[in-house]
């Protein structure tokens, strides 16, 4: 998160929006993938209930039909066997449809009709529990990934004609498939007979999943994007551009040292009252700073148009202030000699300092000159010397100590 110290507001802001939002992005296409499978896979269900309810419905259809005809089934009336005409209808829409559809059972006179390891399987769970009423499964079928479904059939009258008594059995049937080599008759009323069968290739319902998945994404992506937008835009307008201005105002106030530029605010908000905070706050400095520079200027025109001089120099010795007058008893100007030392003022033959720093001296003997007026051996510019008195006050400005010189000519 270093890396991000010295990007603008704004641009953090946006990274972790960002980021923010992909997290959410990622778990809604996650949970819209898992929607979608699930939405397809229930599809699914739906397509193979219908397409099994065709060969139920077909069967029972022309079962009532050959029933109410009284018609009786012979070898030229093979395809109107319930149980093959209603295979040939519900193959017919499988084929259409892209789905492998088949009526199954164990007990099988086509072999296209026998059942394989999973139907048989299923077969039996339909047996076992005449309640189950249908069973599906994401399996894979040949090596590869399908969706199966399966509705048992359930012997009928109709039925029963053919798969019932086998001495019952009309004459071309009982010649087709002899008894005593046939497994298909001998069923009950009732009686699971068999099972629509319906395979469904995975590679088309992942194609169609992937296809609203893309349709959910471009959705949820253009909705992201643009509140990621709106976010900025709210962003810029209501923090980082107020932010900004008092960021510039506050540059403008350490450039120019002024404080009468004021930043405009609107609103009641966090940032409006920081920035009517700050606009008072420079109003209060202003005052302050105006109050300062007339005490300054009040001050200045006291040690300038004293008659005495007044030095005023830091525990080290360095000076800070060199009065008009202390100009005329040294010979020095006041560009000169602010910043230098004191001791610039001390003649060498000076038998108080003769030989100390500055510093050393005020450590030793500094508190003795506040209490008395000492008398001072001087030097002028021109290395000439002259006595002085000094008087010595000690004060403190910001935790700094600093001393003040008044120094006068000793007459005679």
């Amino acid at each position: 998160m270093s890396l991000l110290r010295n990007f603008s507001l704004l641009t953090k802001f946006n990274f972790f929006i960002v980021l923010l939002l992909l997290s959410f992005f990622s778990l809604s296409a996650f949970i819209s993938y898992h929607w979608q499978k699930e939405f397809v896979l229930q599809q699914s269900v739906e397509k193979a209930r219908l397409v099994s309810f065709t060969a139920i419905h077909a069967r029972e259809y022309i079962s009532n039909e050959l029933l109410l005809g009284n018609v009786t089934l012979d070898r030229e009336r093979y395809g109107l066997i319930p149980v093959v005409a209603s295979n040939r209808i519900s193959q017919r829409v499988g084929a259409e449809m892209d789905y492998r559809v088949r009526q199954v059972s164990t007990k099988y006179r086509n072999p296209f009709n026998a059942a394989d390891s999973f139907e048989a399987e299923v077969l039996q769970r339909f047996i076992a529990d005449p309640g189950l009423k249908e069973f599906y499964l994401q399996t894979s079928y040949k090596d590869e990934p399908v969706f199966r479904y399966m509705i048992p059939f359930k012997a009928e009258q109709s039925c029963l004609e053919c798969h019932g008594d086998p001495e019952k059995a009309p004459a071309f049937i009982a010649q087709l498939y002899p008894q005593d080599t046939d497994q298909a008759y001998n069923y009950r009323l009732g009686e699971v007979i068999g099972a629509a069968s319906v395979i469904i290739p995975m590679q088309e319902l992942y194609n169609q999943i992937h296809a609203n998945l893309r349709g959910d994404l471009l959705f949820n992506g253009g909705i992201f994007i643009a509140l990621l937008a709106l976010l900025g835009i709210l962003t810029r307008t209501t923090v980082t551009r107020p932010l900004g201005r008092l960021a510039d105002g506050i540059a403008d106030v350490m450039r120019t040292g002024t404080f009468s530029e004021k930043i405009p605010h609107r609103g009641g908000d966090e940032i409006g009252r920081l920035i009517i905070g700050f606009n008072e706050m420079m109003t209060h400095l202003e005052m302050r700073t105006r109050h300062l520079e007339e005490s300054e200027r009040r001050f200045s025109a006291l040690t300038e148009t004293a008659r005495d001089g007044i030095i005023s120099f830091l525990r080290n010795g360095q000076i800070i202030l060199f009065n008009r007058e202390a100009e005329r008893i040294f010979g020095y100007s006041k560009r000169e000699v602010i910043g230098e030392k004191v001791s610039l003022f001390i003649h060498p033959d000076c038998e108080s300092l003769k030989g100390k720093e500055i510093e050393d001296y005020l450590k030793e003997k500094g508190e003795a000159l506040l209490r008395e007026v000492k008398i001072l051996r001087g030097r002028r510019r021109d290395g000439s010397s002259l006595e002085l008195e000094l008087s010595l006050s000690k004060a403190q400005s910001d935790g700094q100590f600093f001393y003040t010189a008044i120094l006068r000519k000793k007459s005679g």
